[in-house]
């Protein structure tokens, strides 16, 4: 299985933190977020990473190089991340992807046992989902008796709000025949000129359309997303020290 990191952004929100660095990058107790994922990969045996970068990305190359910690790290250029989404920097490792991927965003603090749930689940094309966090930018998540996803969005109404299973936390799982139809699709997209917007909005339509997507929730999890300079604080205060406690009790 290969991992495929998409790490191209700037994160505009947080301001001053990432003007000369990629989100990616930022650091919690001086060491930077895509390294605890790549740490998290490591303890759940995967050994092949695809990074598709943008925005200074010669700091992420620098720092991790082709190898790190038995690693092997290939890198992907999105130069055009200024103008596009995560979907497209997805769409830029098509012919490189073998059978299976391991998805992940690289703005993430989490417990490594969030990967091993999702690699552990039967379903062949499936998307981790966190309790809702309230931060106001949830991406909501809605599924069916078979945990089938049926409603996925920032914005969906808000009667579908009140009955989501959670949020999307990030990581994903997903074979090659389903990847090709994602592909396909924004493809079209692209060539219709939208190329920003985000990976989860063309998966969850295509899933609609063809193979179901599935939802793998994960209570407390100790997860965050950080977007913003209350994120960063927040996992700074909370979702470390969380992290790190839980480690401790296994």
């Amino acid at each position: 299985m290969q991992s495929v990191i998409l790490a191209a952004g700037k994160g505009t929100r947080l301001k001053a933190k990432t003007d000369a660095l990629p989100k990616a990058m930022i650091e919690i107790e001086n060491k930077p977020l895509l390294e605890y994922s790549l740490d998290a990969l490591i303890e759940n045996g995967i050994a092949d990473v695809i990074m598709v970068v943008g925005f200074r990305h010669e700091t992420i190359s620098r720092r991790f190089g082709t190898h790190y910690r038995g690693l092997k790290i290939r890198y992907v250029l999105n130069d055009n991340f200024a103008n596009s989404g995560s979907m497209y920097s997805l769409a830029l490792v098509k012919d490189i992807i073998e059978d299976e991927i391991l998805l992940m965003e690289s703005d993430l603090l989490y417990e490594s046992r969030a990967l091993s749930l999702l690699l552990e689940d039967a379903h062949a094309n499936c998307i981790l989902v966190a309790e809702l966090s309230g931060s106001g930018d949830e991406v909501y998540i809605c599924a069916n008796g078979k945990q089938e996803i049926t409603e996925l969005g920032k914005n969906i109404p808000v009667s579908s709000r009140k009955k989501a299973i959670g949020e999307l936390a990030g990581i994903s799982r997903f074979q090659r025949p389903f990847l090709q139809l994602v592909f396909s699709n924004a493809q079209k997209d692209f060539q219709n000129g939208n190329l920003n917007y985000h990976y989860e909005e063309c998966v969850f339509r295509t899933s609609q359309q063809t193979i179901p997507v599935h939802a793998v929730p994960f209570k407390d999890l100790a997860w965050i997303e950080i977007d913003t300079a209350a994120d960063l604080q927040k996992a700074q205060e909370l979702i470390q020290p969380r992290i790190k406690d839980k480690m401790r009790q296994r």
